[in-house]
C-alpha cells in the first residue's frame, strides 16, 4: 500500500509528454526576442519608437535638445558599439508613423510631440504641432542603412565639421555615407508590424475563399484596399466574415 501511495504521487505522465520546463524555456526565448533595439531593415519598422544612429567614429545620433528643441547630431559614448548600441535618453528617440494616404511617406515626432521637419533650403526644425508636407519623410532603404528623403526631393544629411560637431541638413540630392543612417527600433514592435502583416494577409485568404465559394471567380485574381481589409477585420470579430 506505501508502494502505491508513493507511484501515485503527483501528475501523471506519459510517454512523448512533452515537459513543461522546455516550454518554460521557450517562452523566455521569446520574451527575450522583444526586448530590446535591434536594427530595422524595412519600412514596416520605422513605425513606432525608433533611434537614429550617424556611422561616425565614434558613433553619434540624432537628438531633439530638451533646452530649446533644436534638431542636433551628438556623440554617443566611444565605447558604443552599432550592435548593442541603444538610446540613453528620451531626447534620442523619435515616434515614426505612416502619413494617412501614403504608402512611402512617414513622420517623425520628437519627445516634445513636435514633428521634424525641412523646409525648402533643407533647414531642419522640430517645433510644429501639426504634420504638412515639410514634415513628410520619405525612407529610402538600402544595404548599409536608411536614408530619409523630404517633399522636396533631398536627404537628411549629417557632415561633420572642423570643430568636432556636425552640421545636419536636408540639401543632399543624392545619397552617400553623410545621408546614411542606421535606424534601429524596438523588438516589440517590429514583431507586433510582422503580426498585422500576417492577418492582412489570412484576410485577403479568407476573401478570395469566399469569392470561389459564392461568386464567379473573375479571372483568379483579387485586389483588396486598407479600407477593404478593415471592414473585413471587423466583420470576422462580428461574426459576419461570410456577409462582409
Amino acid at each position: 500500500m506505501s508502494d502505491y501511495k508513493f507511484a501515485s504521487k503527483g501528475k501523471l505522465s506519459f510517454k512523448g509528454d512533452k515537459t513543461s520546463r522546455k516550454k518554460k524555456k521557450r517562452k523566455a526565448e521569446e520574451s527575450l526576442e522583444e526586448e530590446g533595439w535591434v536594427r530595422a531593415d524595412i519600412q514596416d519598422d520605422l513605425i513606432g519608437p525608433i533611434f537614429l544612429i550617424f556611422n561616425s567614429e565614434p558613433l553619434s545620433c540624432l537628438y531633439c535638445s530638451e533646452k530649446d528643441g533644436t534638431i542636433g547630431v551628438r556623440p554617443l559614448h566611444p565605447s558604443k558599439q552599432l550592435l548593442d548600441c541603444e538610446p540613453e535618453e528620451v531626447s534620442s528617440v523619435f515616434v515614426g508613423a505612416k502619413i494617412v494616404g501614403s504608402e512611402t511617406r512617414i513622420s517623425l515626432k520628437t519627445f516634445s510631440g513636435k514633428y521634424l521637419a525641412s523646409d525648402k533650403f533643407g533647414i531642419i526644425t522640430a517645433d510644429r504641432e501639426a504634420i504638412g508636407p515639410q514634415e513628410e519623410w520619405t525612407p529610402v532603404i538600402r544595404n548599409d542603412g536608411i536614408a530619409l528623403q523630404n517633399a522636396y526631393e533631398k536627404f537628411l544629411s549629417a557632415d561633420e565639421i572642423a570643430d568636432g560637431g556636425f552640421s545636419l541638413r536636408a540639401d543632399a540630392e543624392t545619397v552617400g555615407f553623410c545621408e546614411t543612417w542606421i535606424v534601429k527600433c524596438q523588438a516589440r514592435f517590429r514583431k507586433k508590424a510582422k503580426s498585422d502583416k500576417k492577418e492582412t494577409k489570412r484576410i485577403d485568404e479568407l476573401e478570395i475563399e469566399q469569392i470561389k465559394k459564392y461568386q464567379t471567380w473573375g479571372g483568379g485574381r483579387i485586389k483588396t484596399t486598407k479600407e477593404d481589409v478593415s471592414e473585413l477585420k471587423k466583420a470576422k470579430k462580428e461574426g459576419k466574415m461570410a456577409e462582409a
